[in-house]
């Protein structure tokens, strides 16, 4: 099964890894916007969200 997840990093370094609970697209998208504001309220706006698949 494929999974994707998502890298927090903050000034070149991983933070946290974030995996949704569902694979649908568009339940990934919405949870992805929640998350979003939630890392940018707990890191700052210099923080960026790297997608991944994992097999």
């Amino acid at each position: 099964m494929t999974l994707i997840v998502y890298d927090i990093v903050l000034n070149g370094e991983i933070k946290e890894t974030i995996k949704p609970r569902k694979n649908r697209l568009k339940e990934i998208y919405t949870f992805m916007l929640e998350q979003t504001k939630l890392m940018k309220a707990k890191y700052g706006d210099n923080v960026k969200i790297k997608g991944r698949i994992v097999y």
